[in-house]
């Protein structure tokens, strides 16, 4: 009955024209799987469907099944391989997914959200998620709301709908390290576990100790200036796991899998660096529920911390629309007053013609955008705001008090 899961994990940065080297990368990426051991592969931005049939044809013999989220204008950039029948499928778009005007970012374009396949190995379940969140860019983190609230969705997904799975694994690119808001949303209304937390037998020496996976100093692609600041990068590529009751899980590898350099060439396999798991499980004679429910305190302060990020972000879109609306209200007043004034040349066509692009991008960003993210802030502020209202209202105490007062 005993059984193992080795599981991998990249973001394959797949970006078409704008990623280096990628097809000579994705060929190392696809002759490595084939080497390896791994029985599940979680991977992030493919953003171009050639790739992954690509890699589905190539890796056809040792991982036969394969799944790819197609969602928002580019594609989620996801996609499951097993080496067992993925059995049920299921995609969940998040509501907050960057700005459509940031271009440049793409998170927008691409409809992230969470992936789950339902893998049947024998009799048993696995459910495999596998998602990638906002990432910060390295600026003012304009989009912590949009990644507390996705952190959350996430969460909520994976813990109502793992019960009928022996064993569920999250794999992804995550855009948060230990001890950020996101990663504590993640990993504790779940009860998800972290290998790197826990005692492993190390037995694969090929496997490097886990360390940062993004602008890591042993990437050919890290930012030097990250790399100058923090030369062993961040840890924000995670694999968690979880077995329900009938299950005791035994880490045997964890770690980074990946050498540093492609064979034979002088850039790395992607911008981020691989994780992997290999997970020894048995059956559970004590029967003991491994989950508990996110009730203590430190939840309770993740959950206020989430609920105030979420209450700022409001604040701050109240005050961006009313921003919009006066500028496009003025550049309006200003076009309509201008009316007759414009001297007939080419050029002041084209002037006006921006001008009024941009009188009508401050009033949409003013009006429906701005509704649209103002409702799915409140959304994900209600649910919060009823998570934490809830389980404050059926604390164990609060119960036994009632029954006093009934008696």
């Amino acid at each position: 009955m005993e059984f193992t899961l080795n599981i991998f994990t990249l973001n394959c940065w797949g970006i078409p024209v704008v990623s280096k080297n990628k097809k000579e990368r994705y060929e190392a990426i696809s002759t490595y799987l084939l080497k390896s051991e791994h029985n599940i592969v979680c991977l992030q931005e493919v953003w171009s469907e050639k790739d992954y049939l690509y890699l589905k044809e190539n890796l056809k013999n040792v991982l036969p099944y394969s799944y790819y989220f197609y969602s928002g204008v580019l594609g989620s950039g996801l996609c499951v391989f097993s080496k067992w029948v993925i059995q049920d499928v299921f995609f969940h778009q998040w509501p907050l997914n960057g700005y459509i005007h940031k271009i440049h970012h793409g998170d927008w374009f691409g409809g992230k959200g969470v992936g789950l396949c339902r893998i049947k190995f024998g009799e048993r379940l696995i459910n495999v998620y596998c998602t990638h969140l906002h990432a910060e860019y390295h600026e003012d983190d304009m989009y912590l709301a949009h990644r507390v609230l996705q952190a959350y969705s996430t969460a909520e997904f994976v813990k109502l709908t793992s019960s009928p799975a022996d064993v569920s694994i999250l794999a992804g690119d995550l855009n948060t390290a230990p001890g950020d808001l996101s990663y504590k949303i993640i990993s504790q209304l779940p009860s998800l576990l972290d290998p790197y937390n826990m005692k492993f037998e190390g037995t694969n020496p090929l496997i490097a100790k886990a360390s940062g996976t993004s602008d890591n100093l042993n990437n050919s692609y890290s930012d030097p200036k990250q790399v100058k600041a923090y030369p062993e990068g961040k840890r924000i590529d995670h694999i968690l796991f979880h077995t329900n009751h009938s299950w005791e899980a035994r880490v045997v590898n964890f770690g980074n899998p990946l050498p540093d350099r492609v064979p034979e060439q002088q850039f790395s396999y992607s911008d981020h660096n691989a994780v992997s798991l290999e997970l020894h499980l048995k059956p559970c004679e004590q029967k003991l529920n491994q989950r508990q429910e996110s009730v203590d305190s430190a939840f309770q302060e993740t959950i206020t911390q989430a609920i105030k990020v979420c209450r700022d972000a409001t604040t701050n879109l109240s005050k961006s629309k009313k921003l919009y609306l006066l500028s496009g209200g003025l550049i309006f007043m200003f076009l309509l007053g201008s009316v007759g004034f414009w001297p007939n040349f080419l050029i002041y066509d084209v002037l006006k013609l921006l001008i009024t692009a941009l009188c009508f991008y401050n009033l949409v960003m003013g009006s429906l955008w701005n509704q649209i993210e103002m409702n799915s802030l409140k959304a994900g502020l209600n649910a919060l705001e009823n998570f934490i209202q809830t389980r404050n209202d059926t604390k164990p105490e609060d119960i036994n008090k009632e029954d006093v007062k009934n008696k």
